[in-house]
């Protein structure tokens, strides 16, 4: 596996990172989770745009954006707006979700773009050339809050990313039961040995729990830990998360 590496941080190589969602509704709640994760292990901040009451003004988001981005200067970032149709907090428009990727792009604020597979595919590889042209990652990404695919389905989706240009691929499902945990955890292995660049997936919820804590064994980059508020769930606390981490190795 060939690792992404932003500012300093090697995605795909060695111990797996910890993302942290900064989830806030206005900009006094945005700065107070930024003081909070000063004292928080992560190696990424993922900036949740569709948490903002604001969300659908995309001044004011990128706006927002720009305050993280001062304040963690040399972190990477990456920037999401999850549609609710993926379990996001906000529901939203095809041309206001590009149009909103596109002014963050350009805007060059955020290191890493998380874009959704099942979006309208012409426009999601035109993001995806954008990114690139920006010098952005493209993280192309899809979410299951109901279930979990077939292992086909699951390793054919992170496949699809892999040959649309994705830098990182991600898929989240939900799981009914521990073998659903087990299909989750066989496709990232799959997948590991067959495509060249990080991968990141995870089963949510208390059932899936362990895919964030020994998904690395399998292949999985990051692992996504709360600082505060979580933005999915079966999020760990991101301190306890590193500790467990590092006794895994």
């Amino acid at each position: 596996m060939k690792p992404v590496i932003i500012k300093n941080i090697e995605i795909g190589k060695g111990l797996p990172k910890i993302a942290v969602p900064l989830v806030a509704a206005n900009t006094q709640e945005l700065k107070q989770a930024l003081r909070i994760l000063t004292d928080t292990a992560f190696d990424i901040i993922e900036f949740r745009a569709d948490f903002f009451q604001k969300a659908l003004d995309a001044d004011f988001i990128a706006e927002q954006l720009g305050i993280a981005r001062q304040a963690f200067p040399d972190k990477p970032l990456l920037f999401t707006f999850r549609r609710a149709q993926e379990g996001g907090n906000t529901p939203c428009s095809d041309d206001y979700y590009f149009e909103l990727l596109e002014k963050i792009i350009r805007s060059k604020q955020a290191d890493i773009i998380d874009i959704e597979l099942f979006a309208e595919e012409s426009s999601v590889k035109q993001t995806i050339a954008l990114a690139h042209e920006y010098q952005t990652a493209a993280l192309l990404c899809n979410h299951d809050f109901q279930s979990t695919p077939s292992l086909t389905d699951i390793t054919g989706r992170l496949k699809t990313m892999a040959e649309w240009g994705a830098d990182i691929c991600k898929i989240a499902v939900m799981p009914q039961s521990p073998q659903d945990v087990l299909t989750l955890l066989q496709a990232t292995y799959d997948v590991s040995q067959i495509i060249d660049r990080p991968i990141i997936t995870m089963s949510m919820g208390k059932i899936g729990a362990v895919s964030r804590l020994a998904g690395s064994t399998f292949g999985s980059a990051v692992t996504f830990g709360a600082a505060q508020k979580t933005s999915a769930p079966g999020q760990i606390d991101a301190n306890e998360l590193r500790k467990i981490l590092a006794i895994l190795g």
